[in-house]
């Protein structure tokens, strides 16, 4: 099976965190077609401690991963 889809998180829809830790390594480490709200937690980017979600890439419908509500808490 070829995979061309990596993205780390993966959403249809919009991103919220409210806390928790995520760790996510990659070059597209978040893929959201909608918003991105952080509000807390540990967000760890590719090694390093962040506050925010980066947008490394908006738009991108289709391919594996993802789903529906694209919610992570």
């Amino acid at each position: 099976m070829c995979r061309t889809d990596t993205d780390g998180i993966d959403a249809n829809g919009s991103i919220i965190v409210n806390g928790g830790t995520i760790d996510v390594t990659g070059n597209s480490t978040f893929d959201y077609d909608a918003s991105a709200q952080y509000n807390g937690g540990t967000n760890i980017v590719n090694g390093m401690q962040v506050n925010e979600i980066p947008q490394s890439m908006m738009g991108g419908r289709g391919g594996f991963g993802g789903g529906h509500g694209g919610r992570m808490w």
